[in-house]
């Protein structure tokens, strides 16, 4: 699989689609120098691939039964998690966590699973993925449904991770943080990373 995935060509495509230099406003709150949308690479036919490729590159070192992730950010990296993965003769499931319980229908927070098939997270090993970690709330609040339907987290993945506060934050809660790349992998210095408030 590590043979497919063409890390230089996502850096590239990150640096040169994704990184936006000026005055943003985080979810955090706080006001960034630098911002990271993710979306501009993750919805490219070579950016979808090259990141679904990196990802399982990392996956096939961890114990993973499914991987996890919170709408909306995770949401295309699981699917063409789970497509790849399927490809290439080792199938890993997919599910997603709502921000919050829909009013129609199942009103499941957890999404993918089929219920009905008594399928579930129980005792399953589940791998966390976002496409950006900041202080890595995305992915606490994603680890918190997958708790409640009894997965076992020991390991989160990510495209970037701006190096401000998720990995301490993770391992807070025995999560291990996996990135492809860092905020400094993309050319951003320390005094980018600091915030304008």
């Amino acid at each position: 699989m590590a043979a497919l995935y063409d890390r230089e060509a996502l850096r590239t495509l990150l640096a040169t689609r994704t990184l936006k230099r000026g005055d943003f406003l985080l979810v955090s709150g706080k006001r960034s120098r630098i911002y990271f949308n993710m979306k501009a690479t993750m919805m490219t036919p070579e950016g979808a691939a090259q990141c679904a490729r990196g990802l399982l590159s990392v996956l096939d070192g961890l114990d993973a039964d499914y991987v996890a992730g919170l709408e909306m950010g995770a949401v295309p990296l699981l699917g063409g998690i789970a497509a790849l993965s399927w490809d290439v003769g080792r199938p890993i499931g997919a599910v997603f966590v709502r921000k919050a319980a829909k009013a129609h229908g199942t009103s499941l927070m957890v999404e993918g699973l089929d219920d009905s098939g008594g399928e579930s997270l129980q005792g399953k090993h589940v791998v966390l993925i976002d496409d950006v970690a900041t202080s890595g709330g995305s992915i606490l609040k994603a680890a918190e449904q997958i708790e409640a339907a009894g997965g076992i987290m020991k390991d989160a993945i990510v495209i970037l991770d701006r190096e401000q506060g998720a990995d301490a934050n993770l391992k807070e809660r025995g999560i291990t943080l996996h990135a492809l790349f860092t905020a400094t992998d993309l050319g951003v210095t320390e005094e980018d990373k600091k915030p304008l408030d």
